[in-house]
C-alpha cells in the first residue's frame, strides 16, 4: 500500500507537472490559432524567441527512419503542434553504432557543417530516438518518440499527444535555466518532477560546464543506473543545486555505501536507503567544443560511445588524480577533456523516472503505476465511447457490470453497444489505434495496436465473440510488397525475448511454445539467409492479407491453432476463403512500411 508520504509527493509532482503543461500549451497557443491561418505571425514568433530551445534534434538508426520521422514532424507542424522551433532529423551513419555519445557527437558535426560558429550561441535539446524498438514491436515502424500518451493537459479536444509532445513540455523549464548548450535525452523515457526554481542556486547552474538531473532511487534501482555521488546536501526534501564528487556506474551496493552514495529519506515511521540516480544531462559549449575536436580526429569511431559509461564517469573531483592509463575503454580518451570540469545535478527529491522501453513496461505503465498515470494526468479512454469495459459476469445471472480496467487509446468502436469484456478489474491491457466492429473477450494481458477487428467477406467467425488470446502484442502494419500495399499483422509473447539469437526452432519461444512446435502446428517452412542466426526479430512467420482485417484474422488463426493444440480452445475462424501473399518476419515489416499509410 503507497505511504501518506509518497501520495504527497506524487500529488506535489502532479500539480507541477500540469503548471509546466500550462506553460507549454501558452507557448503553443499562438502557434495553433495561426495554423488555422495557414502562417506563421511575426508576432508568434516574437513571442517565442528565447524562451525555447533553438533547435530539437531526433536521431534515426538509418535515412528510412528519417523519411519516417521527418513526414511525421511535417504532420505536426502543419497542425500547429510544435513552438516555432527548428526541428533536424539525423541519421547515424550507415554500419555504425555510435551510442549516445557517439551519435550526440556526431549530431553536433552535422550541425557545425551547415551553422559554424553560430552552433556555439544555440539551446539544443537532442533526443535519441534511433534504434529498431524491437523490444516493443508495435513502435518499431514509426518509432518510440511517436508513441501517443494520453495526457489530459496537453490534449487539445479529441488529439491524443505523443511522447514527443511530452518532452517538448517536460524539458521547457530547464531550457529557460541553463545557458546555451546541448541537452541529451532518449526517446522511451519520462522524467516527472516538482521543481522550485526559487531554491536553486542559479549562479552554480551558469557557472557549471555539465549539469544532470539526479532522482531519488532505491539502492536495488541504483545497481542498473548511473549513481552520483553528493556529500553534505543540507536538506534532501528540497530540490536544489549541488556538485557532484563522484558518478558511479551500474555500481554495486556495497560500492555505493563505500563511496557515501547512500542517504536516508525519513518519512513517516521509516527511515529508507536511497541513492541519486541518473536520467538526463546537458554539456556546456566549453567542452561539446573539446569533444568535437577529439570527434573529428577519431571519426569514424571503432565501437560505441556511451556517454553514460564514458563521459558522466569521468567527472567529479574525486577524478581529480585519475590518469588516462587507469582505464582500457573510452574513457582514457574522455577523461582529458572532463576531468577538472564543474559539475552539478540538480537534485529533485519529488521526482520519478520511467522507462517504457518494453512490451511489459509499456503495459505496466499504463495499467499498474497508479503515480505514472496520476502525475500524467493520464486519460484511460480516449476511445469514441463511454464505458467500453465490462466486467464478465461467470454466473451470467446479473448485467455486466462497468469497469475502468486497461487502458483505450485512439480506439475506434463502430456503434455504442460494443464492449470488451474482462475476467476481472486487475486485468492489464492497452488497445490503441485499433478499428473494432465486434465485441471482444479478453481472458488476459495483452496489447493490440493498430488492427482492424472487424467482419470480413472472406473469414467466417463461428462465434459470436471473439476472444484475444492473451499474454500478446498484437499489431497490423501497412506495407509495400512487390508495388503493392498489403497489411501484416504481427504477434509476440509480451516476455518474448526479441532480440535472442538462436541455431534452432527450438531455441526460440513464441505463442507460449517453443518455435520448433509452433512451426510444427502451423506447417510453416522457415526460410534462413545463409549464415544467419534465427531471431524472432527475422522468423518469417507472419501471413500478408490484402486487407487490415484479414491480416489479423489470419495472425488470429494461427495462434487460435497453436492454442487449440495446446489447451484444446476450439477454433473460432475458419479463414480458408482469405488470399493469402507471402510469409513475413517483423524485420520485413519494418523495411517495407507503407510510409504514406502508416502516418496519414
Amino acid at each position: 500500500m503507497e505511504s501518506s508520504h509518497e501520495k504527497k509527493k506524487s500529488c506535489r509532482i502532479k500539480d507541477s507537472i500540469q503548471d509546466i503543461f500550462q506553460l507549454y500549451n501558452n507557448l503553443l497557443g499562438e502557434r495553433r490559432v495561426d495554423s488555422t491561418k495557414g502562417k506563421h505571425t511575426a508576432a508568434a514568433k516574437k513571442s517565442n524567441k528565447n524562451q525555447y530551445w533553438d533547435i530539437i534534434v531526433l536521431t534515426t538508426f538509418d535515412e528510412t527512419q528519417k523519411l519516417c520521422f521527418e513526414h511525421q514532424i511535417d504532420k505536426k507542424r502543419k497542425c500547429g503542434e510544435l513552438p516555432e522551433v527548428a526541428v533536424y532529423v539525423i541519421a547515424d551513419p550507415p554500419g555504425h553504432k555510435l551510442g549516445v555519445g557517439g551519435s550526440t557527437l556526431y549530431v553536433l558535426s552535422e550541425l557545425r557543417k551547415e551553422l559554424t560558429n553560430s552552433l556555439y550561441e544555440k539551446k539544443i535539446l537532442i533526443i535519441h530516438s534511433g534504434g529498431s524498438s524491437q523490444r516493443l514491436p508495435s513502435y518499431s515502424a514509426v518509432g518510440k518518440i511517436f508513441s501517443p500518451i494520453p495526457a489530459e493537459g496537453l490534449m487539445v479536444g479529441s488529439k491524443v499527444p505523443q511522447m514527443f509532445d511530452l518532452k517538448l513540455a517536460l524539458y521547457l523549464p530547464f531550457c529557460r535555466l541553463l545557458k546555451p548548450g546541448v541537452f541529451v535525452s532518449c526517446a522511451d523515457d519520462i522524467e516527472t518532477y516538482h521543481l522550485d526554481v526559487t531554491d536553486l542556486d542559479r549562479q552554480l547552474l551558469q557557472e557549471s560546464d555539465v549539469v544532470a538531473l539526479a532522482h531519488p532511487s532505491s539502492l536495488v534501482i541504483g545497481e542498473g543506473h548511473g549513481v552520483y555521488v553528493v556529500k553534505d546536501v543540507k536538506d534532501s526534501t528540497l530540490s536544489c543545486v549541488h556538485e557532484c564528487t563522484e558518478v558511479l556506474q551500474k555500481p554495486s551496493q556495497s560500492d555505493m555505501r563505500e563511496a557515501g552514495a547512500v542517504w536516508i529519506e525519513s518519512n513517516e515511521n521509516s527511515d529508507v536507503e536511497r541513492v541519486w540516480s541518473d536520467s538526463v544531462f546537458w554539456l556546456g559549449w566549453d567542452i561539446c567544443s573539446d569533444l568535437l575536436h577529439w570527434f573529428d580526429s577519431h571519426h569514424p569511431i571503432s565501437s560505441e560511445l556511451d556517454a553514460y559509461a564514458h563521459f558522466l564517469p569521468c567527472l567529479g573531483s574525486n577524478k581529480a588524480k585519475a590518469k588516462p592509463s587507469d582505464f582500457s575503454d573510452f574513457r582514457s580518451n574522455m577523461l582529458p577533456i572532463f576531468q577538472g570540469r564543474k559539475f552539478s545535478v540538480i537534485l529533485l527529491p519529488d521526482s520519478e523516472f520511467y522507462h517504457l522501453g518494453t512490451m511489459e513496461e509499456y503495459l505496466a505503465h499504463f495499467n499498474v503505476m497508479k503515480n505514472f498515470s496520476h502525475e500524467l494526468g493520464i486519460q484511460k479512454n480516449t476511445s469514441n465511447i463511454d464505458n467500453p469495459c465490462l466486467l464478465k459476469d461467470e454466473q451470467e445471472n446479473f448485467q455486466p457490470e462497468v469497469t475502468n480496467a486497461g487502458t483505450f487509446i485512439q480506439t475506434h468502436f463502430s456503434h455504442q453497444n460494443l464492449k470488451v469484456t474482462v475476467p476481472d478489474e486487475f486485468i492489464q491491457f492497452v488497445i490503441e489505434k485499433c478499428v473494432i466492429d465486434l465485441p471482444i473477450n479478453l481472458t488476459g494481458s495483452v496489447i493490440v495496436s493498430g488492427c482492424s477487428i472487424q467482419k470480413c467477406s472472406s473469414v467466417s467467425l463461428l462465434s459470436n465473440t471473439v476472444t484475444i488470446f492473451a499474454n500478446l502484442l498484437y499489431h497490423t502494419l501497412p506495407i509495400i510488397h512487390q508495388g503493392k500495399s498489403i497489411y501484416v499483422t504481427v504477434a509476440f509473447d509480451l516476455n518474448a525475448k526479441m532480440k535472442a539469437a538462436s541455431d534452432t526452432l527450438s531455441g526460440l519461444n513464441n505463442y507460449g511454445r517453443k518455435l520448433s512446435e509452433v512451426v510444427q502446428i502451423l506447417d510453416l517452412k522457415l526460410v534462413m539467409e545463409h549464415g544467419q542466426k534465427l531471431t524472432l526479430w527475422n522468423a518469417r512467420m507472419f501471413t500478408g492479407a490484402d486487407s487490415a482485417e484479414e491480416s489479423f484474422w489470419l495472425t488470429h488463426h494461427d495462434i487460435n491453432k497453436v492454442v487449440c493444440e495446446t489447451e484444446g480452445t476450439p477454433l473460432q475462424t475458419d479463414v480458408g476463403n482469405c488470399r493469402k501473399t507471402g510469409l513475413f518476419s517483423m524485420k520485413d515489416v519494418v523495411e517495407q512500411k507503407d510510409l504514406k499509410k502508416l502516418v496519414c
